[in-house]
C-alpha cells in the first residue's frame, strides 16, 4: 500500500508573486474589441455635449453639460485601464486585503488548499478538468474559473505529483 502524499509550504502574496500570476495567466489582448466600451462612452459624451450646445430646450442645463464630460472622463479612464492593463491589475491586487499576507499551501491526494487570514480556498482534484504547466507554475482550470499555482515554493516531487494528477484525470 502506498503512502498518502502531503506537501506543505508557505509563501507571501507580494508584488513579485502577483506579477508572476499576471504574466503566466492573463493574456492582455489589445484587440479593437476591447476599445468598444471606450468608444461608446466617448460617443455618448460627445452626443450629449452636441445636443446641449445646439438645443435651446429646457433640458439644456448645466447638469447635462456635466453629464457629457462625465462620459468623456469615463472613456478616458476606460482607455487608461486598457492601455495600462498590467499596472491597473497589479494595483488592484496590491490594494486588496490579501496583499502582503502569508499563505499556507497544502497539496495532498484530495487536492490543493490555500489558507491565510483573508483567503481560504480548497480545490479538489475531481473539480480540476485541465492542468496546464507554464514556465513558472500551473494553470488549474475549474468549471467556471482558472487558478494559478506558482512553482516558486514547489519541489520536484510535488511538480511530478501535480503532473501525475493531470494524467489520471
Amino acid at each position: 500500500m502506498s503512502q498518502a502524499f502531503r506537501y506543505t509550504a508557505e509563501y507571501v502574496l507580494n508584488k513579485s508573486y502577483f506579477e508572476e500570476c499576471y504574466q503566466q495567466s492573463i493574456n492582455p489582448n489589445p484587440s479593437a474589441k476591447r476599445f468598444i466600451k471606450t468608444a461608446i462612452f466617448a460617443l455618448i459624451g460627445l452626443v450629449i455635449l452636441l445636443l446641449d450646445s445646439i438645443s435651446q430646450a429646457a433640458i439644456s442645463t448645466q447638469e447635462t453639460y456635466y453629464l457629457g464630460y462625465f462620459f468623456i472622463g469615463l472613456s478616458v479612464v476606460e482607455f487608461l485601464s486598457i492601455r495600462f492593463n498590467k499596472t491597473w491589475w497589479l494595483w488592484r491586487q496590491m490594494m486588496s486585503k490579501a496583499a502582503g499576507e502569508e499563505v499556507k499551501l497544502t497539496i495532498d491526494d484530495k487536492g490543493i488548499s490555500s489558507q491565510s487570514l483573508h483567503v481560504n480556498q480548497h480545490i479538489l482534484w475531481t473539480d480540476v478538468y485541465r492542468i496546464t504547466e507554464t514556465d513558472s507554475g500551473f494553470l488549474l482550470q475549474l468549471q467556471k474559473t482558472t487558478t494559478y499555482l506558482s512553482k516558486r515554493c514547489l519541489t520536484k516531487s510535488v511538480i511530478d505529483f501535480i503532473n501525475q494528477q493531470h494524467i489520471t484525470q
